[in-house]
């Protein structure tokens, strides 16, 4: 092992045993985050994907250099379920929509009844300060698309609203299509049935994407095992069905983010389109998945998008053959990058799980990966091992088939995902940074902000309110922080954004 893994390892050994101090404590010996002054007047430039003979392609400026950016992703414009209605399919978002709620700086109060809290104006102060780079910026199906084929122009203009302030704030922003669980409609299971054997009940705050009407869960009950919410029949087969193109929803969703495509497609801000979160496989193995829906999926969708013409014809409204491409769709997104991402399966081995396989003629493309080893790897999830201190996978196997699939993809590496407890940062998040490093890939933290759930992650603290499950603390007084913030976590900035 290089000299440098070997000082990491050692250190890691030592933060490992006070991880609380460390969490709060900036990097010993490194220089602070530094204070971004002003930012420059006019237009952030375009980037795109070089592809240098023999070597991983890489994002890179007008100039052909290499560009490293390291950033956040914020989920304050997702769909999650607010604790409203649990009977009901889709209850009202917790958080405005509307841009006007959000307008000359207001923001709305944090709650205890959702996890994460409004994105406002002074979030993107708060990143620039930081020295954010980039943003990824969650996104719902359920909301751009709420009703078969009407699109909500509010909820663009939210959108728009947040890039506009990015801008500002010379942020790049990815445009995230985010999903967990498939869709916040899977809902619980119903009542009289009974349960299965293992099985838990699901938490409906952990699932959004797509909208009801998209959702079809064929009657089978909705009951998570291992822990896991994507280990549920109801998700299972509401995957399946969109990966197999059921009364056409794989088309509607192509032409959603076609139209949020059209609104941004001129607009440097807007570094790209991340097209589909975590995409789990259904009831369809690995590697059939991949190489037989999801990147036929993704070429199809870059074809729609961008004019590229790959696949060859095919039907309208029926399962798509892996040969399919898409029509044109006169959007001709063609300055952005596409952030692809392997199966969710791929997460939780750091292993391939498709087969070197050519996607798509257009070149920027990026391989997103989420980086979670030790967390939802399977050492964790089957075998119950210590974060702190299991050794299998290494943390090296994910960045290096990373690289591996991006050039047989043609695409650039990208980190879209990784995250930890803030108890485990002293390990954890620590060597995830440095292999970053060394594979020099930029990369975006989970989560900026978060109020609620297990040990929150976000760049900001969390704590328990009484009598509710869980809030942000009041600022302290210095820190010129709104009321939807927690006090900073120094350690954990440094470590994410320092560049």
């Amino acid at each position: 092992m290089r000299a440098l893994g070997i000082v990491l390892l050692v250190a890691a050994a030592l933060l490992v045993a006070a991880p609380g101090q460390w969490a709060e404590a900036a990097i010993a010996g490194a220089r602070l985050l530094p204070q971004v002054a002003t930012p420059p007047a006019g237009p952030l430039p375009w980037l795109h994907v070089e592809h240098p003979a023999g070597r991983t392609p890489f994002i890179a400026d007008p100039a052909g250099r290499r560009v490293t950016l390291r950033g956040v992703v914020a989920a304050g414009l997702v769909d999650y379920w607010s604790g409203t209605d649990p009977a009901a399919p889709a209850p009202a978002p917790h958080w405005p929509v509307g841009a006007a709620a959000y307008a000359g700086g207001r923001c709305p109060a944090n709650d205890v009844t959702i996890w994460i809290p409004p994105l406002c104006r002074n979030d993107l102060d708060e990143m620039r300060g930081l020295n954010v780079q980039i943003l990824r910026l969650a996104l719902s199906w359920s909301l751009l698309e709420p009703e078969l084929g009407e699109y909500s122009a509010e909820y663009e203009d939210r959108v728009a609203q947040v890039v506009g302030w990015a801008a500002q704030e010379h942020v790049y922003v990815i445009l995230d299509m985010h999903q967990n669980g498939f869709s916040r409609a899977i809902g619980r299971a119903d009542p009289r049935h009974l349960p299965l054997p293992g099985g838990a009940a699901v938490s409906l705050n952990d699932h959004d994407g797509a909208p009801s009407w998209a959702t079809f869960t064929d009657g089978l009950p909705s009951e998570k095992f291992a822990g896991q919410r994507e280990v549920n029949p109801a998700v299972l087969e509401a995957a399946t069905n969109f990966w197999l193109n059921r009364a056409q929803i794989q088309d509607r969703y192509i032409h959603a983010v076609a139209r949020l495509a059209s609104r941004f497609k001129d607009d440097s801000t807007v570094i790209g389109y991340s097209l589909f979160n975590e995409p789990w496989p259904g009831w369809v193995p690995p590697p059939l998945f991949e190489d037989d829906l999801l990147f036929p999926f993704y070429r199809r969708l870059i074809d729609a998008l961008t004019g590229t013409r790959d696949g060859i014809p095919c039907p309208f409204g029926l399962p798509y053959l892996p040969a399919c491409g898409y029509p044109d769709l006169n959007v001709h997104a063609n300055h952005q990058l596409y952030f692809v991402e392997s199966g969710l399966v791929r997460e939780v081995t750091d292993f391939p799980t498709h087969l070197p396989l050519p996607l798509t003629a257009y070149p920027n493309v990026v391989l997103g990966l989420h980086a979670y080893t030790h967390i939802y790897t399977l050492d964790r999830i089957l075998l119950g091992a210590d974060p702190n201190t299991s050794t299998w996978p290494p943390f090296d196997q994910s960045y290096w088939w990373g690289e591996a699939e991006a050039r047989q993809l043609g695409a650039a590496l990208f980190v879209s995902e990784y995250g930890s407890d803030p108890g485990n940062d002293g390990r954890l998040l620590t060597l995830q940074v440095a292999e970053q490093r060394r594979h020099q890939v930029g990369a975006t933290l989970w989560v900026w902000k978060q109020s609620c759930g297990s040990g929150p992650w976000g760049l900001y603290d969390g704590v328990v309110q009484p009598g509710g499950p869980c809030a942000y603390d009041q600022p302290a007084p210095d820190t010129g922080s709104k009321p939807q913030n927690g006090p900073l976590r120094p350690g954990r900035a440094a470590l994410a954004l320092t560049p």
